[in-house]
């Protein structure tokens, strides 16, 4: 008697749970991929702008090019809560006004500030709210349920009056008493654990941080290695943590590449060759939410190539001598410090992720499905 072909493999709870986890980030994301990439342009063009001498940091002209190039990173919350407040079914307007309210002057102000913050004598850690990612995306889930709460209790004719007003009042408290430092003691934590790894082992710190960084950056996390960053510069006059980062941002470019071959979708492909050429100025946000993590396999392929090209980055002890994101246009900054093993780093983190994405099996992207996106 002929057996039974076996039943196909069904995805354990870990696996769902990935997938889930992992869906759910790529679709906050998802909807401002173009704007990632303009702006990717633009830094890079600035960038180049600043290596020719032909603009100056200290002119206005510098001001009104950066203000360009930076506010989506900036405002970033805004963007992400209306995002985030179509996934949660949060009233968009409430949602993006929850961002707003988290960068407004004031609230900035007093949170940069060095004096105590309070609210009705309770007391509010401070926290930076401008280009972070885990607030606003806590704050609109949370909303969610308090807009749910008040269209059970409110009766139908005034529930568009006073639903707004109710989810602010609850939301914005706990998110300035929980979610923001909450996202910043997590981010303290990444920033002593990295000098802790760096300090026992470069090569490893830099396994670590060409592998975990891209999740640093969908956690909005990397944030917190910055000022460690800028403050090496200051006290060292060199700075390892982004020349670490040089293999994780150059992997996410060689996977996109390999994406871009490998789709059957012209629209898909133009889009994953925008983001793979994006990488090589410095922006990984436009590879990793549009193509990688989207198709998930190649996301794990460039984090196995950029744990292996920031393990030689780190081995050589690689550096740069002043703050600033690998990219072809700040291999200035990385010269005077093991430069040639730094370009290997990146040219070997690229290549790996590419060629490793090239043969592994992917599910592809067709012009329907993103039809059917940007009808949504």
């Amino acid at each position: 008697m002929a057996q039974a072909d076996a039943p196909a493999k069904s995805p354990n709870a870990f696996q769902r749970g990935v997938n889930a986890v992992v869906d759910l980030l790529s679709s906050f994301f998802l909807p401002i991929i173009n704007l990632l990439v303009s702006v990717g342009i633009l830094k890079g063009i600035l960038t180049l702008l600043q290596v020719a001498g032909v603009v100056t940091d200290d002119s206005t002209t510098y001001a009104i090019l950066n203000a360009m190039a930076d506010s989506l990173f900036y405002f970033i919350p805004v963007f992400l809560a209306y995002t985030s407040s179509k996934r949660f079914g949060v009233d968009t307007v409430t949602g993006i006004l929850l961002g707003c309210i988290l960068l407004y002057p004031s609230i900035t102000t007093i949170m940069a500030g060095s004096e105590p913050v309070t609210l009705f004598d309770i007391p509010i850690a401070h926290a930076t709210y401008s280009s972070s990612v885990i607030p606003i995306l806590l704050a609109t889930y949370c909303a969610s349920w308090v807009q749910k709460a008040c269209y059970k209790t409110i009766p139908e004719t005034f529930r568009g009056l006073f639903t707004p007003p109710i989810t602010i009042i609850v939301i914005v408290p706990l998110t300035l008493g929980i979610f923001g430092p909450l996202g910043t003691v997590v981010g303290g934590w990444l920033a002593r654990g990295y000098e802790f790894v760096y300090g026992l082992s470069p090569l490893v710190a830099g396994v670590l941080i060409g592998a975990f960084q891209p999740f640093l950056v969908i956690l909005g996390l990397h944030w917190a290695l910055f000022p460690i960053a800028m403050n090496n510069v200051a006290v060292y006059g060199f700075d390892t943590i982004m020349a670490l980062f040089g293999g994780a941002i150059f992997a996410q470019g060689g996977a996109a590449l390999a994406v871009a071959l490998r789709t059957k979708s012209k629209r898909f492909r133009s889009q994953a060759i925008s983001a793979s050429l994006t990488t090589l100025l410095g922006i990984t946000e436009p590879a990793m939410y549009g193509v990688n993590l989207r198709l998930k396999k190649p996301m794990a392929c460039a984090c196995v190539a950029g744990g292996i090209g920031s393990a030689v980055a780190g081995f050589f002890g690689c550096a740069g001598t002043a703050f600033a994101l690998p990219a072809l246009t700040t291999l200035p900054v990385f010269m005077s410090r093991a430069f040639i093993p730094f370009c290997i780093s990146l040219a070997l983190a690229y290549g790996l992720a590419f060629l490793f994405t090239l043969f592994v099996p992917i599910d592809d992207v067709t012009d329907e499905e993103l039809d059917a996106e940007e009808d949504s």
